[in-house]
């Protein structure tokens, strides 16, 4: 299901894995490798759906494997991808918020080494990374740090060398979500939709250049996986979006809104799991009032102008 695109770590992992020994007998690292992909996939999967519970116990086994490839190897850098991934991916299920901003700090300290060797490859998960800690650092009770980190975080985005142009720019809108919910929180609205409404943009357009057929059911399933990893920020933020438009009576930038928010969070549906599910409903049943209500207005509007213009022509 999720297999479709394994992102930056599956693109560079087939130079860095072991051979097996002679005899086709799996080499002991690379018997470490396939379980540290599986269970890394496995959490991926699971959080997506909403099964915290087991995202976090593949997550952890994870991040144990690989610990152990990088202390068994005799060469650990080899192994720097895997840690520093699993790094970022354990730290929601680590504990409290200033435990995941020290897992995350960790991360990003793997990625700043690997992406000076490899900037085209790593510079995009490195900021990525940083987009978390102002994440943890907003759950923590720092929204104004966050918001700081977070704009730096945009430029950096905007400034980054990226081997998957449409990879960079899911990573900008998923910045600019998080940024245009800290701006609303902190009473800034009118900039903190600004974002929002940025980054949705950005997304869309990734999706055009992709040429993802997201009408289709099932497009997520079939999408790359930083694709599948921002819908649950996207759909979020296009939710919000919708709710705060519509009720500024700015309806029919709440219906595009709207529709983005239903197409999103049905990708997620598809996924599986009860929860996605009963989400995408709760969001089709309230997009569907804003659209309808949107609509009314529009021709309420246009009855207005043509009864302006008969008067006149009276």
């Amino acid at each position: 299901m999720f297999m479709a695109g394994q992102g930056r770590q599956d693109r560079h992992s087939a130079a860095r894995v072991v051979p097996a020994v002679s005899g086709g007998k799996p080499d002991r690292f690379d018997t470490l490798k396939r379980r540290y992909d599986f269970h890394f996939g496995e959490a991926i999967r699971a959080g997506l759906q909403g099964s915290h519970d087991k995202a976090a116990g593949h997550s952890g086994q994870a991040l144990l494997i690989s610990r152990k490839l990088c202390a068994d190897a005799a060469d650990p850098a080899l192994h720097e991808p895997e840690l520093a991934a699993a790094l970022c991916a354990h730290a929601r299920y680590g504990g409290s918020a200033w435990q995941a901003i020290a897992m995350l700090t960790e991360s990003a300290g793997h990625y700043a080494v690997l992406a000076e060797a490899d900037p085209a490859a790593y510079e995009v998960p490195r900021i990525d990374v940083l987009t978390r800690i102002a994440v943890a650092s907003d759950a923590a009770g720092n929204t104004g740090d966050a918001i700081g980190l977070l704009r730096e975080v945009v430029g950096m985005y905007l400034k980054a060398p990226a081997a998957d142009q449409e990879e960079r720019d899911i990573g900008l809108a998923r910045a600019r979500f998080h940024l245009g919910r800290c701006l609303l929180a902190s009473g800034r609205h009118d900039d903190g939709l600004a974002e929002t409404e940025a980054g949705l943009e950005l997304a869309a357009g990734v999706l055009e250049r992709l040429a993802v057929v997201s009408r289709e059911p099932g497009w997520l399933v079939a999408a790359p996986r930083y694709l599948q990893l921002a819908a649950p920020d996207w759909a979020a933020a296009a939710f919000r979006a919708m709710t705060l438009l519509a009720a500024d009576g700015q309806l029919a930038r709440a219906a595009t809104a709207a529709r983005t928010a239903v197409l999103v969070s049905g990708g997620l549906a598809d996924l599986g799991g009860d929860l996605l599910r009963d989400v995408h409903a709760a969001i089709a049943a309230r997009a569907a009032a804003t659209t309808a209500e949107a609509g009314q207005h529009a021709y309420g509007c246009v009855r207005a102008v043509e009864g302006g213009a008969r008067t006149r022509s009276e």
